[in-house]
């Protein structure tokens, strides 16, 4: 994909989930919004564009499609992921990778976002009770 946005093909991508930023440099968008992929180079945050705003994305929360301005599709050569693309017909444009695929994609990233969240909590759990057992046993009489 980056071979594609850096051979100036426009590459855009919709919206499957809102995203709320958490940073400064974070895009939000909400479901359906269309991105313009401006670069795509880490497999998880991508630098997109909505309008005039500029900003970091999670690459999980959208589906890819390539602008296909003559209507026609070509394979690009060296990119195995427009070569496994397929049409959609309700667009102009090559999605990449099959829709169950990214549904399936999206649904193991969001199950380990949570999962390393929850894991996280727990830690900090542990060591909140840690320090009040500590804290509880200094106090008791002896």
């Amino acid at each position: 994909m980056t071979l594609l946005i850096s051979g100036g093909s426009i590459v855009s991508a919709e919206a499957v989930w809102d995203h709320v930023t958490m940073a400064d440099r974070e895009l939000a968008f909400k479901a359906g919004d269309v991105i313009k992929v401006l670069d795509a180079s880490n497999k998880d945050w991508w630098w997109g564009q909505i309008d005039e705003e500029e900003g970091w994305f999670p690459a999980s929360f959208v589906r890819l499609w390539v602008n296909q301005e003559d209507g026609g599709v070509e394979p690009v050569e060296g990119t195995s992921e427009v070569a496994n693309g397929h049409l959609d017909p309700t667009n102009d444009c090559l999605c990449l990778g099959s829709p169950l695929q990214n549904r399936d994609q999206m649904r193991a990233n969001v199950i380990n976002e949570i999962m390393s969240t929850e894991r996280h909590y727990i830690k900090h759990l542990k060591d909140i009770y840690r320090i009040l057992l500590s804290r509880t046993c200094k106090l008791l009489p002896r």
